[in-house]
């Protein structure tokens, strides 16, 4: 019997069983039906699960910020990170970057982002150019052709 039809008519089966005196066939269908039911409600039980993770994830995902070149989480009016842009688009990864002199380094794909503010106070200091470029770095010129 398929398992739609054992949910649809099962309960109505296993009673015809036992008014024709069929116990041990009503009990065989019972704990069939019996195993059915634990096993969608563990995938119920899963879903929900799932349902819940997704809506975290869009709940976190309206608390990001992109600044142009990394993520920062708003919460309370306050930013918390920055958190690394490849990481985050890539794989769904808060990967929190670590400062450094001038630039912020993400330790899981390597990633470098200038510290703006580091590189203008730097040369300000020693009365550099006033324009500085906040562009991520271009990625490297590969040296061979394909």
């Amino acid at each position: 019997m398929s398992k739609k039809l054992l949910h649809a008519t099962g309960f109505g089966r296993i009673h015809q069983l036992i008014l024709e005196n069929r116990q041990e066939e009503a009990r065989a269908l019972l704990k069939a039906l019996q195993h059915e039911y634990i096993a969608l409600v563990e995938e119920n039980d899963a879903l929900k699960d799932q349902i819940i993770e997704v809506a975290q994830v869009l709940d976190m995902a309206e608390c990001m910020e992109f600044d142009g070149q990394k993520y920062w989480l708003t919460d309370d009016l306050r930013n918390k990170g920055p958190y690394c842009q490849l990481c985050y688009d890539r794989d769904g990864l808060l990967m929190r970057l670590q400062k450094q002199q001038r630039h912020w380094k993400c330790h899981c794909c390597g990633n470098i982002f200038v510290d703006a503010k580091a590189v203008k106070e730097t040369v300000a200091r020693r009365g550099l150019a006033t324009h500085v470029s906040t562009a991520a770095p271009r990625p490297p010129i590969p040296l061979f052709g394909k």
